[in-house]
């Protein structure tokens, strides 16, 4: 199942609004195929880990990640080609939470297939995080990522932010930008940094090329420039503006021309709201959102209770100053009991710095129905 689950990372970004799956055959202790879904619309896992298996898959065990599925959808359901390659037994990762592809493992069960289940559960939902939580809330994970000074600064009074962190960390925060089917920052980070907002450490598949995660933008008046270096970026991924409904119509016109794709929202008093935002990525097929800031940006989603986890880079430096910028700005909380706990899942050292991992919410969606 291990090996199941190394091959289902493969297909990472490719696959959404798809899981991430992995499977392999086994027969008298040795691995005879394995296979992982490598692209929206393409094979399941079992169909290419069977494939590869050919006549050895009669009689094997199939070890797959998520629970096959049982329904004509993209492709015909994975639980006929299993039957028809004669395997003996399935080994289940976890069950699919999404009721139209659910009940492979019940179907198999009728067959009089063998099934062992839970095995790597928790690996299994982990690796689909995104996944569970679209099919149960209707919206994409979310992280938040920020890299900071050791006294909580992300720049100078004058804006200066180049640079904070390592080149070991930043290469790290590449690395998690291919993790994500879209990286997410507000107008003001644009308009100060000029970021490409590309992923150049990512995933990359022999058939497929480097995979590039959308690139998001909190826009509200369509002021994003039409000389941005974004738009000229080499192998950039689409680039998607939230705007509110009041925006200028022909700013709006203008950055559709360009080729962005414009979602249109109306604001409130604090802004665009960011469950409507995330609402109309998940519609555009994003299971995973990693929000890049600026400060106001990330203050947003946490003042929104949207951010699902956290990744906080801090390097060893002391910025000072009253006017420096925080990591996080927003509403806030007024007393520290109304804060939000952080439960840190992993602390590293990247070069100098540190990186702190956790998560926020409950995280009900990624348990078992």
């Amino acid at each position: 199942m291990r090996k199941a689950l190394e091959l289902a990372a493969h297909g990472r970004g490719w696959t959404s609004p798809n899981p991430l799956v992995g499977a392999v055959v086994v027969k008298a202790g040795k691995v005879v195929g394995q296979g992982w879904h490598r692209r929206f619309g393409g094979p399941h896992a079992e169909v290419e880990a069977l494939g590869d298996a050919g006549a050895k898959a009669k009689g094997a065990e199939l070890y797959v990640t998520l629970e096959p599925c049982n329904h004509h959808g993209k492709t015909p359901p994975c639980v006929d080609a299993i039957l028809k390659a004669g395997v003996k037994t399935v080994v289940l990762g976890a069950r699919d939470p999404h009721e139209k592809a659910a009940g492979g493992a019940k179907a198999l069960a009728k067959k009089k297939v063998k099934l062992v289940e839970g095995v790597l559960e928790s690996a299994c939902r982990r690796l689909n995080a995104g996944f569970f939580k679209l099919v149960r809330t209707g919206l994409p994970l979310v992280s938040a990522k920020w890299a900071m000074t050791a006294d909580g600064k992300i720049a100078t009074a004058r804006g200066d932010s180049k640079w904070i962190t390592s080149p070991k960390a930043r290469a790290f925060a590449h690395v998690l930008r291919g993790r994500h089917d879209a990286v997410l920052v507000g107008i003001g980070t644009v308009l100060t940094d000029a970021p490409l907002l590309t992923c150049r450490l990512g995933l990359e598949q022999p058939e497929q090329g480097h995979w590039q995660p959308r690139r998001v933008i909190l826009d509200s008046q369509a002021r994003t420039p039409l000389d941005a270096p974004l738009w000229t970026a080499e192998g950039g991924g689409p680039i998607v503006i939230v705007t509110s409904s009041s925006a200028p119509l022909d700013k709006v016109k203008a950055l559709k021309d360009k080729g962005a794709e414009i979602v249109p929202l109306f604001s409130n008093d604090d802004g665009l709201p960011i469950e409507d935002a995330l609402k109309a990525l998940a519609k555009l097929g994003v299971m995973s959102v990693y929000v890049e800031g600026g400060s106001e940006v990330l203050g947003s989603f946490l003042d929104a209770r949207a951010v699902d986890r956290a990744y906080v880079f801090i390097a060893p430096k002391i910025v000072g100053g009253r006017e420096g910028v925080t990591a996080v700005r927003g509403r806030g909380v007024e007393r520290v009991s109304e804060s939000q706990a952080l439960r840190v899942t992993r602390v590293r050292r990247l070069g100098e710095d540190v990186l702190i991992q956790g998560r926020l919410g409950a995280w009900n969606w990624l348990r078992k129905a």
